[in-house]
């Protein structure tokens, strides 16, 4: 009887382990990663250096200081998420550090989009800041529930403060928030 109860769970056990392999987003990829966890860190990548090249274009335009520092800011967080594309070994053509140079055609067609409406007057740029940054709240906040791995969780969490600060710094210069 014990015998063939340990035949019978044995046999569950392997019935059950390819559900387990494939992880909480599907199955994984040669580098670990889900498909879903690989396609969100070169999004991401992407999404940040938008941000970063737009609030560098805005403050050649503007010289107003609010697009300098958070450029820097973004740039921190494109090589945050470089250091994931390294250690995953994931396509690295997507960290062109080219301005305005993207893989990703709905990123090109966007920054066209919020370069030209920056380009109206500061109050439009500092908008497109706000637009920028509700944008990336809510992708790395999605990102959070596709992923399960510590390192992933751990930068989108740190890129996911960063934003919220700089949304706070946008909607203080726009007057939203009293300083």
């Amino acid at each position: 009887m014990k015998t063939k109860l340990f035949f019978a769970l044995i046999l569950a056990a392997l019935l059950v382990a390819p559900l387990w392999a494939k992880g909480p987003n599907g199955p994984s990829t040669s580098s670990g990663l889900t498909v879903t966890e690989k396609n969100n860190i070169l999004y991401l990548y992407e999404e940040e250096k938008l941000a970063h090249d737009i609030y560098v274009a805005m403050y050649n335009l503007y010289g107003a200081y609010i697009f300098n520092n958070i450029s820097e800011s973004k740039q921190r967080h494109m090589d945050s998420v470089a250091k994931l594309i390294s250690k995953y070994e994931l396509e690295e053509g997507v960290l062109n550090n080219d301005p305005g140079i993207f893989l990703n055609d709905n990123i090109k067609v966007l920054y066209g989009d919020l370069l030209e409406e920056g380009e109206k007057d500061l109050t439009s740029a500092l908008g497109v800041g706000v637009k920028i940054e509700v944008m990336d709240i809510g992708d790395i906040e999605d990102m959070q529930k596709e992923t399960d791995k510590a390192d992933i969780e751990r930068v989108l969490s740190n890129l996911l403060d960063g934003s919220y600060n700089h949304l706070d710094a946008f909607n203080t210069q726009l007057g939203l928030i009293p300083q």
